[in-house]
């Protein structure tokens, strides 16, 4: 099998502890480049992650012929300018969330896949969670109802001033950064995009970005899924889903790879009710959506992280937004 070769545009903490390990430890991909535009920098953390090449600027990274995919990792802000880039030069992309911080930008997107035939994606992993994808079929296959209600907080301890995520104009905040999270699982596991938002922030009077954000999400169905995200909290993720018959309780569901935690509990009854543990093994859901995203590229194959998924993302994101500063319910 020939593996498909990444190469890194930059240097950022996910890439270093998740994506880099990941796709080392596949047999359908392999890392062999990575740039910063800083070249010390560069072979620093070449060496620190045993990659073999390394530049000190981007366009250099493009320019390799031997590359056939780029992954970004950078600052939101930068996002469309360096996919458009990486188009220019042949290369396929995998993008870090949120792959644009609008509706034009995705659109523009679309257009630039449609025409160029290279794949670009969005680095969601949390598709490629058999738990996840376990409820997504209970839930798709109406064996236990269908979704009437659910719930999703993400939140973490972001004091940093100097940290990107605290930072407005590169579009920092709890709701561009986590909140994504609990909305894009709530999406997909609905199987549908809600038509209504409404939606409360408080800013940091420091960093000036959200640092508390809570929303309401309306179904077509008349589902809901509301949502807490907030970056001066401890540490916790958790999502839940209710049907007409059953609830669904997932602890840190976003990630795959705490071993005491890959599982999910089902209730059914009144409350209190003593629930079924469906437990799985932990995976590496970061090398599952990289082979995921070559199988997309060699093999024609679905993936999950599809710019039409982040197209009704953002436009999610956007309508939260909006509502939030009008104080109204918006639509989508």
């Amino acid at each position: 099998m020939k593996k498909s070769r990444w190469g890194i545009l930059g240097t950022a903490g996910i890439a270093r502890k998740q994506l880099i390990p990941s796709l080392q430890s596949s047999d359908m991909c392999e890392v062999v480049a990575v740039a910063s535009r800083d070249i010390e920098k560069a072979k620093q953390f070449a060496q620190d992650t045993h990659i073999a090449h390394y530049y000190g600027s981007y366009e250099a990274l493009l320019e390799d012929p031997s590359i056939d995919i780029i992954y970004i990792p950078l600052p939101n802000h930068l996002h469309v300018e360096y996919i458009k880039k990486a188009v220019s030069y042949g290369k396929h992309v995998l993008c870090e969330k949120p792959i644009a911080l609008s509706v034009a930008d995705v659109e523009e997107l679309i257009a630039l896949r449609n025409s160029s035939g290279l794949m670009i994606g969005e680095a969601y992993a949390m598709y490629y969670q058999p738990r996840l994808q376990e409820i997504k079929k209970l839930l798709t296959s109406g064996s236990i109802g269908e979704p009437l209600v659910g719930h999703g907080v993400f939140f973490l301890t972001n004091n940093d001033k100097d940290n990107i995520r605290n930072a407005y104009t590169v579009g920092g905040g709890a709701l561009w950064d986590i909140g994504v999270y609990p909305i894009a699982v709530g999406r997909w596991l609905f199987g549908a995009e809600p038509v209504e938002v409404s939606c409360e922030i408080e800013n940091d009077k420091d960093f000036n970005v959200d640092h508390f954000t809570s929303g309401l999400l309306k179904f077509p169905s008349g589902g809901r899924l509301s949502f807490s995200c907030g970056m001066k909290h401890p540490s916790h993720t958790h999502m839940s889903f209710s049907t007409q018959t059953h609830r669904i309780e997932i602890e840190k569901t976003y990630h795959s790879d705490y071993p005491h935690s890959q599982f999910f509990e089902i209730f059914t009854g009144d409350y209190p009710s003593k629930g079924k543990k469906v437990s799985f093994d932990p995976v590496d859901q970061y090398r599952l959506e990289c082979e995921a995203f070559h199988n997309s590229i060699f093999n024609n194959e679905p993936f999950a992280g599809s710019l039409e998924n982040s197209l009704s993302q953002t436009k999610t994101i956007v309508a939260l937004f909006k509502a939030a500063s009008s104080k109204k319910v918006e639509r989508v």
